[in-house]
């Protein structure tokens, strides 16, 4: 079954067509399609959902006409790092990862390492409409409020702050989850109630939990060398379907080079300093004029740094290159 997904804001080189079409003739069903990933539906298996990540790249809510070596390979590690640190009491929506996902691939598929490498299989969720933002260090559109106004989503901050300042406390910080096309609104947390309808203690559940996972974060972070200036969580209601309870759960990429800006470790700042992974990209982006001009394609010099950038932080993070955790954490065998 040919998918019926629109990719049409994807520029034509990063689209994922093989793939789909390599996925579907195997058997399984194209669901959606994202900035980053694509994702399918399991036919014998239709609560659960496997999750491919690609190497395209966005910056500015813009898809570049580019790919980044390995980036979806770092992005998997990465969630499946931070899910093997720490327990929480949300839980998650994670099902399998690396050689554990063959037992829910067709035949044709298994024993595939780079798929290994790239999917998750995941319960389906009710993704609840709101990103769930964390803040640490003063940057980014919480800066741009500040200046503004003198507040965050709510949260009045002290004058004198800068960019990279750190805050008072750590922040909850909800904003919308825009449609395409549009941009996320940082909001207030009354607002955010309101968004997930009206539902004041699963609100306050999804700011305690985000909070909680972002100071846990911080902490490993800290010993490897490495700030978490702030971070974006996304939360859903999953359905057991053997009781038919339903359960909060952390969804989708976790604490991430994408979802989060990673800093080197220092106690205080006097101005923001270079994100570890995205940065040079994003200046890029900015030197050409990438929002009035989206086609334009990343010279290979700033592609090969920022696949070095994803490469460096997973073992930053983990203790070991790439290539070790895949073995060790996920049982890839490479040889394979």
């Amino acid at each position: 079954m040919k998918s019926k997904v629109n990719m049409g804001f994807l520029p034509k080189a990063v689209r994922a067509i093989e793939l789909i079409e390599r996925f579907e003739v195997a058997g399984l069903l194209h669901f959606s399609t994202g900035k980053t990933r694509e994702m399918f539906e399991i036919p014998d298996k239709p609560e659960l959902l496997l999750i491919y990540a690609t190497d395209r790249i966005s910056i500015f809510d813009i898809v570049l006409n580019a790919l980044i070596k390995s980036k979806g390979h770092v992005l998997t590690a990465s969630t499946i790092f931070w899910l093997n640190q720490f327990n929480f009491g949300a839980g998650d929506h994670l099902m399998a990862y690396g050689s554990g996902i063959d037992e829910f691939l067709p035949k044709d598929l298994r024993g595939d390492s780079d798929l290994q490498k790239r999917c998750l299989v995941v319960e389906k969720a009710m993704v609840l409409p709101i990103e769930a933002i964390v803040r640490g260090n003063l940057t980014g559109s919480g800066l741009n409020d500040y200046k503004a106004t003198g507040m965050v989503c709510g949260h009045e901050l002290p004058p004198g702050l800068h960019d990279g300042s750190k805050l008072p406390e750590v922040l909850f910080t909800p904003s919308t989850k825009a449609e395409a096309g549009e941009k996320d609104r940082n909001i207030e947390f009354d607002e955010m109630v309101e968004h997930i309808g009206g539902d004041f203690g699963l609100a306050t559940k999804v700011r305690e939990e985000a909070k909680k996972i972002f100071s846990l974060a911080n902490e490993i972070a800290n010993k490897k060398g490495i700030v978490i200036a702030d971070t974006k969580f996304e939360f859903g209601m999953v359905t057991n379907k053997s009781n038919n309870t339903v359960k909060l759960a952390l969804i989708d990429e976790i604490l991430t080079p994408d979802s989060s800006r990673f800093w080197p470790f220092q106690d205080e700042y006097t101005s923001a300093p270079e994100s570890f992974v995205k940065q040079g990209v994003r200046e890029w982006g900015k030197s050409v004029g990438i929002k009035k001009n989206p086609t334009i394609v990343p010279p290979e010099e700033v592609l090969d740094i920022a696949t070095k950038k994803y490469r460096d932080i997973i073992q930053r993070l983990s203790g070991m290159p790439l290539e070790s955790f895949w073995q060790t954490e996920m049982k890839i065998d490479l040889a394979a």
